[in-house]
């Protein structure tokens, strides 16, 4: 068992396999939510595709054109962020659901995705708002230059799980992400890129569909694109959640070696290798703060530690 003291550090290649491992074993679960945001998601686009005016190219590259082209563009750039951040903030939902889902997983409990949206469902608001804010912060970021946008990006990348798991506010939970950020941002680093990698490729795969099957109206193709990303998008919430849990320290892993299972099949044997004791802050039936020894809350006497 690792000493709770001891600094623990976790591969990043090992944070992957666990997440990916998790996310194939629930993927039931997991997809439908993604699945249906993203149809919605691709309604929406269409409305601003309806109301985006299309841009007249003029022969030639004159001065006049190059006015026009700055007031199209002055006009145009504030609708798509407005309506990329929508979206962001819709993707709250699925969001919240599989870390809420995968949360309770991790601490040993079994949950319905049913009811991990009824445990979140009054959060939801909140979650919405924690969304729009770093969305806000991070646009700006990009705006002005590049380099904050990545920056802001990584920072706040685990402040969903900071309010789903630990019940924080929208302050108190950018503030939790940014501290655990801080302790591995090069390892945070190297989660989002390949995120963004995998999201890339969904995107590339749903082009080249679109090319194949000559479909040529960009909303149309912006949908199938999206249903493809849905594919990928729930093992970006487990992967952040399994991260948060390493980053923060209050769970201790326990190593179970190999030469002790001799006999036992290779697949039981990777399964056992990584044990999650967790020690939670709530009760996850009523909300009452628990002691750091409690095995049954105060509160409602339901038993909180697996």
């Amino acid at each position: 068992m690792i000493n709770s003291t001891q600094r623990l550090t976790i591969p990043t290649e090992r944070i992957i396999q666990e997440s990916v491992k998790f996310c194939l074993n629930n993927y039931d679960a997991l997809f439908p939510p993604f699945l249906l945001i993203n149809i919605a998601e691709s309604f929406l686009w269409k409305i601003a595709f309806d109301i985006i005016p299309p841009f007249e190219i003029q022969p030639g590259f004159t001065e006049n054109f190059l006015v026009n082209l700055i007031q199209y563009l002055t006009s145009v750039i504030p609708l798509i962020i407005l309506f990329a951040l929508a979206c962001w903030i819709i993707d709250t939902i699925p969001n919240g659901l599989a870390i809420k889902y995968s949360s309770e997983r991790i601490e040993g409990r079994s949950i319905s995705l049913l009811k991990s949206f009824k445990a979140i469902s009054l959060s939801i608001p909140r979650l919405m708002l924690l969304r729009l804010v770093s969305g806000v912060l991070i646009i700006l970021g990009f705006v002005l230059l590049i380099f904050p946008g990545v920056i802001m990006t990584m920072i706040f990348s685990l402040a969903i799980q900071a309010m789903v798991i630990e019940r924080l506010g929208v302050y108190e939970s950018l503030k939790r992400s940014k501290r655990l950020v801080l302790k591995k941002p090069w390892q945070v680093l190297l989660i989002l890129l390949f995120l963004l990698t995998l999201t890339s490729m969904a995107v590339f795969l749903g082009e080249s569909i679109c090319t194949h099957l000559i479909i040529d109206k960009i909303y149309f193709r912006l949908a199938v694109i999206l249903v493809i990303v849905s594919m990928v998008k729930p093992l970006q919430p487990v992967v952040l959640t399994y991260l948060y849990y390493f980053l923060s320290g209050k769970h201790k892993l326990l190593e179970t070696r190999k030469e002790r299972l001799p006999s036992a099949p290779i697949l039981y044997q990777e399964e056992k290798i990584w044990t999650v004791k967790y020690h939670p802050n709530f009760c996850y039936k009523c909300g009452q703060r628990l002691p750091s020894n409690a095995l049954y809350c105060p509160r409602c006497g339901v038993r909180v530690r697996p």
